[in-house]
């Protein structure tokens, strides 16, 4: 065995180290045994270098501008710092949500 063999395990030929080269078997080439080698198995429906989404726990707020949850009664986003506080009109005094054009109560333009 070689030097370049030694200090790459053998992996392009011999069938010691790893799995025994290049796909010994469906899914497994270079021993992976169907994992990323982190001992996690790989979830087809992740994009690489992602994780799954992780679920939020309901009652939460959405931020309009980034999307990001945030504990219900925040006043601000924790990611952007956009108000999470909806506008009032200035004339009703009615709650306006965000992105508005106009109020929902009396339509007041809003802006």
């Amino acid at each position: 065995m070689g030097f370049w063999e030694k200090m790459l395990g053998g992996h392009h030929g011999s069938r010691g180290g790893h799995g025994g080269g290049h796909g010994n078997s469906y899914g497994q080439g270079h021993g992976h045994r169907n994992d990323h080698g982190n001992g996690y198995p790989r979830q087809d429906d992740q994009g690489w270098g992602r994780s799954a989404p992780t679920p939020q726990a309901s009652g939460g707020v959405a931020c309009p501008q980034c999307k990001a949850m945030n504990a219900q009664g925040a006043r601000f986003c924790s990611q952007c710092a956009t108000s999470l506080v909806p506008a009032s009109c200035g004339k009703c005094n009615g709650a306006v949500p965000a992105g508005a054009r106009f109020c929902s109560q009396c339509g007041n333009p809003v802006g």
